[in-house]
């Protein structure tokens, strides 16, 4: 029987995607995760604990990427994926890719960053003049504006929630597709809109933005899971999370 024949199967039996959650709690990503993600394909965490997205905290967080990398090798991963932007906007252009690199030294398997995903996302997508919009603060919201910019972006507007990282969780579903619209109004030359943080709940508004503004929309978390599925050579068909599956091929 089918349904039993499952059953000899473990969880990711098709990819284990390996993520570094940058925060000390998880709450959204899972949830908009297994609502995506095709059969087969699972997602194991672990977590550096940052608390607060002060300077000190992230830094200090950071010093446990290389403990956190391998304790997903252990797991068996086929992917490891570094989660949030803050992390990576703290040291600026290029910062992704010395990250990438400390999880090379530790293990083989191809690493990558939410970050960098959503950068190439947006590229193969087309978009040049970006809209942002975020839950961060003007602190975040600067160093992420700068970080979009540095990687060939034009940066139109950008509005953040100023919430503490604790609340994104806690954020209404529709929260997002509502600051959304409020940092297009009045933007005329933009032609695609980025969603920072998968700890806000996005995945469920995507179609609609993009149906109602006519651009792509990329969000942190589908971001993470179309690079992973990328980077697995995974191509399932996923449709109403915005036009970015319709690119799962190379």
């Amino acid at each position: 029987m089918k349904g039993q024949d499952m059953l000899t199967k473990r969880y990711g039996y098709r990819g284990r995607i390996g993520f570094i959650a940058p925060g000390s709690t998880i709450e959204t990503i899972p949830v908009e995760f297994y609502k995506v993600a095709p059969q087969g394909v699972s997602i194991v965490f672990v977590s550096i604990g940052i608390k607060r997205l002060t300077k000190e905290d992230i830094e200090g967080s950071l010093k446990g990427i290389e403990q956190a990398a391998a304790e997903l090798a252990r797991t068996k991963s086929d992917v490891i994926i570094l989660g949030g932007s803050p992390p990576v906007i703290a040291g600026g252009f290029g910062f992704d890719k010395k990250i990438i690199a400390r999880i090379g030294n530790v293990t083989d398997i191809p690493a990558t960053t939410s970050q960098t995903l959503a950068v190439e996302a947006l590229t193969l997508l087309g978009v040049k003049n970006l809209v942002i919009a975020s839950p961060f603060g003007d602190d975040q919201n600067v160093l992420l504006r700068k970080f979009m910019q540095d990687s060939g972006f034009l940066v139109h507007a950008i509005k953040g929630l100023n919430m503490e990282r604790i609340e994104y969780g806690m954020l209404p579903r529709d929260a997002s597709y509502r600051i959304a619209l409020e940092a297009c109004q009045g933007v005329g030359d933009y032609d695609g809109i980025y969603l920072p943080c998968a700890q806000m709940p996005t995945i469920e508004i995507i179609d609609l933005l993009e149906k109602e503004l006519g651009k792509p929309v990329v969000t942190s978390v589908q971001a993470m899971i179309w690079g992973a599925l990328r980077m697995m050579r995974l191509s399932d068909p996923i449709s109403g999370y915005g036009q970015l599956f319709s690119i799962l091929s190379g």
